[in-house]
């Protein structure tokens, strides 16, 4: 299940974050971060993690996202595994890879990015994800997210100009399976539509009812 998600970070947010990494120096070659064969494909700069201004924007941008309702309800997060911050000039790209099963001992069930500068401020640089349908090149307004299973081979296109900053990151979700998250989020999308209109109450109660027994049987 690929969901992307609108305005996540609210305009304010959104600028504070901008603002701080663009004076920000703390920025490492981002092959350090990666294990395996990702290692030997990935060209890009990573926030040093323990920068103390880049310890604090991923700390608010974690405490952002576990407080947005459509996130939780797609990702249903348990823990965060990582968060990093990651920036392409021109020529940068990370090729075709797949994610770890395990970050600093969080199983990985969901992958995530934040985009955090506009699409005109780049060009190139679209975040391709693989599944069984096919290919989905997603390059997204800032503030907004898209999150996909961590099984999913993806990669990120060469920045042909500009550049492009984004917020990565990986969690253990409550539910392990990927198909048992996208049917617990179409429950929860139809209750959010159904009690935006008045309705049937006792469907309602039936359908939170149904959710809340299928989320007992499925979280680990």
């Amino acid at each position: 299940m690929l969901t992307c998600i609108d305005g996540l970070l609210d305009a304010p947010t959104l600028g504070a974050v901008r603002e701080q990494l663009a004076a920000s120096d703390d920025f490492a070659p981002g092959e350090a971060t990666a294990a395996g064969r990702a290692r030997a494909v990935k060209y890009n700069l990573q926030g040093i993690s323990a920068a103390p201004a880049i310890r604090g924007i991923t700390r608010l941008l974690e405490q952002q996202l576990m407080a947005h309702p459509v996130f939780r309800a797609a990702a249903r997060p348990r823990q965060f595994a990582r968060l990093l911050i990651s920036r392409y000039e021109a020529g940068m790209g990370y090729g075709t890879h797949i994610d770890a099963p395990a970050i600093d001992g969080v199983r990985t069930d969901v992958s995530f990015t934040l985009f955090l500068s506009e699409p005109g401020d780049y060009e190139g640089g679209e975040l391709v994800i693989e599944s069984g349908a096919g290919e989905d090149a997603v390059k997204l307004p800032a503030g907004a997210l898209v999150c996909y299973p961590a099984s999913y081979l993806h990669r990120v296109n060469p920045v042909r100009s500009g550049s492009r900053l984004v917020t990565v990151g990986w969690l253990q979700s409550e539910v392990r399976s990927t198909e048992q998250r996208s049917l617990l989020f179409a429950l929860d999308s139809a209750l959010a539509t159904l009690q935006q209109e008045p309705g049937n109450r006792a469907a309602l109660d039936q359908l939170a009812n149904a959710r809340a027994n299928l989320q007992r049987m499925w979280m680990d």
